[in-house]
Formats: structure tokens, sequence, C-alpha cells
């Protein structure tokens, strides 16, 4: 059974999917491969699915190679829903940004502040703060993007922003 195969048909909860799917005893080379080539799949599940097994590795240390964060970053433009967009996100703070990758980077995380949901804003907002702790010439901007962000609506969004300008803070201290 194919990657994609499994990601379509799993019945189980993630974590039973993420079990199933690394219990196959592939590489993690092959692995991260395998999921980056469907992140942009049409059907739903599967860029949900994909997105989410490759958010799961990043969170624990598994290595991405540049070329494979640079196939993800690349891909940035096909994600269509607004959990394979989060997944995203929420790797950032476990990879390195390449800089070749960082006005896709940008653009992605500008489009994910217009986004309805607002767990994709909150978690954009904090993208913009890895960028700018990982390539520091995007400090000025990412303090502008909180700036524009204050005029939120959601609470949850707000306090994300609070958190994140806190952070931005200790790093221009440390940086400064």
């Amino acid at each position: 059974m194919t990657i994609r195969e499994e990601l379509e048909q799993f019945d189980g909860g993630v974590e039973e999917l993420l079990e199933s799917v690394l219990s196959k005893q592939r590489s993690a080379k092959s692995l991260i491969n395998g999921l980056v080539v469907l992140i942009g799949d049409e059907k739903r599940k599967v860029q949900i699915r994909a997105t989410w097994l490759l958010k799961r590795l990043a969170e624990s240390k598994t290595q991405f190679n540049p070329k494979q964060l640079a196939a993800i970053l690349d891909s940035l433009s096909e994600f269509t829903h607004w959990e394979a967009k989060l997944h995203v996100c929420q790797m950032l703070p476990h990879v390195i940004i390449p800089k070749a990758s960082e006005r896709k980077v940008v653009w992605f995380l500008e489009m994910s502040l217009s986004e309805t949901n607002k767990f994709l804003r909150a978690w954009a907002y904090n993208g913009f703060y890895e960028l700018a702790k990982q390539h520091p010439e995007y400090f000025a901007y990412a303090m502008e993007q909180l700036d524009r962000g204050e005029a939120e609506k959601s609470a949850a969004v707000k306090a994300r922003i609070r958190n994140i300008r806190q952070e931005m803070k200790r790093l221009l201290a440390r940086d400064g």
C-alpha cells in the first residue's frame, strides 16, 4: 500500500495514523519525500494528513534536508485547506527556513492572515516571529504585521500577538 493510499483510507485517529505510517519501517528520508509529494494533493483528507504527519515529524526533531524543506515551502501556494496551512505554520518553529524560501513564506503568512480561521491567523503571526528569529532582516516587517494585528477581533489571536510581542522584545534584547 502506498503512503497516499494509507492516508486516504485510514479510518482511525491521527495518533494511530502516525503509528501506522511509521510502523511500515520506512526511513525518515523516504517517508518525508513521500509526504512532500502529497502535500498539494487535491483530496482534502490526503493534504491534511500529509501535512499533519510532516508537522509531527518536525516536532519530534526529525531532520529535514534543505531540498525537502525547499519542496515543502515551494508548495505553499498549492495548499487549499486551512488545516494544511495551519500544520505548515506549526512546523516553522521546528525547521530551518531556507534563505531561498523566505519570500514564499512571507507571501504564505500574509495570505494566512486573511483566512477566516482564527487558529490559522494566530499561527501565521507566530510564523512572522519565527521568520524574524531565523532571518533578522525580517524583524521590522514582523513587527509591522503584529501592529496590523491589533485590529483583530478574536481574543485568542490578540493573546497570541501579545505573547509574540514579548518574545520579539526578548529577541531584540538578545540580538540588540
